[in-house]
């Protein structure tokens, strides 16, 4: 078993011992397979730290591109969500303190609450639901979350709540892939898609495995490899709906390479031809 409760960590014999460091005991409700302070006096998991670095790297040069295209704020809002993300779950590694995992787990809650509002949101419109009724509802429901999340203290709520969201999203993104033509936008996709899965491979295994684990020669860090492998869906997934929003605005959208490996988005022109006067708006 790979996470421990408060009380199963003073009981626990897959971990040598239950080390404190900077922060002192835990209280957080989880503790992941990777040992206490083994790196640092003042960083309780090491490399489920630093790995959410990716997060907040690629957040700032996704929002960095997202403003320099001009897209709307709710792209903006994706982004600045991924790099929130990063940060609060280096803090709850770092620390392993119960307020610190709360600044983790719920902005990661907020995050597909955005993704929802960016992928669903043709059908929004079709619907004729006001951008201000959606976002309103969107922005309690997170609220709501994080006031339950912070009272009821449960991983099960979390997870439940996480995963049926994640789910809401995955569907739509796939509808929208089978949408579109371009195989470079469909390559974001799958690279969105295919670090989504192996880095859930990688967080289960972690997650259940972790006896077995920590009777290898060495710990392969699951958990922040998952961090890696999400980080990188965490900025594909925003790229594809980008170009989704732009092909749909006749804007003449492609996905070009970078020298940092990464796929972005340039604007060729704008289809003039197009009647729909939402079009003709500024992103």
């Amino acid at each position: 078993m790979t996470t421990w409760t408060r009380m199963e960590m003073e009981n626990a014999t897959t971990k040598s011992a239950v080390v404190h460091g900077y922060w002192g005991e835990p209280t957080a409700m989880i503790d992941w397979c990777e040992p206490n302070y083994e790196y640092s006096f003042y960083i309780a998991e090491f490399w489920n730290t630093i790995s959410n670095l990716l997060f907040v790297i690629l957040g700032i040069y996704g929002l960095s591109r997202t403003m320099k295209e001009g897209f709307e704020w709710r792209f903006h809002m994706q982004f600045i969500a991924v790099i929130v993300t990063g940060l609060g779950s280096a803090m709850f590694h770092g620390t392993l303190q119960l307020v610190h995992q709360q600044c983790d787990e719920t902005p990661m809650v907020w995050t597909m609450l955005i993704g929802i509002y960016i992928i669903y949101n043709n059908e929004i419109r079709r619907a004729g639901l006001s951008d201000r009724l959606v976002v309103s509802v969107l922005t309690a429901a997170g609220i709501i979350f994080a006031i339950v999340h912070a009272i009821y203290r449960s991983n099960i709520f979390f997870q439940v709540i996480f995963g049926s969201l994640a789910t809401v999203c995955s569907i739509g993104m796939c509808v929208h892939y089978t949408q579109v033509k371009d195989p470079r936008a469909r390559s974001v996709a799958r690279s969105y898609v295919r670090n989504c899965l192996i880095g859930f491979a990688l967080w289960l295994t972690d997650l259940n495995m972790c006896h077995h684990i920590q009777q290898l020669p060495f710990n392969p860090q699951g958990h922040a490899w998952w961090h890696l492998f999400m980080g990188i869906a965490s900025y594909h997934g925003p790229v594809f709906m980008q170009y989704v929003r732009l092909d749909e605005l006749k804007r003449n959208p492609k996905i070009v390479g970078t020298p940092f490996g990464l796929e972005t988005i340039v604007i060729d022109g704008w289809d003039e031809k197009t009647t729909d006067s939402q079009t003709k708006k500024v992103l």
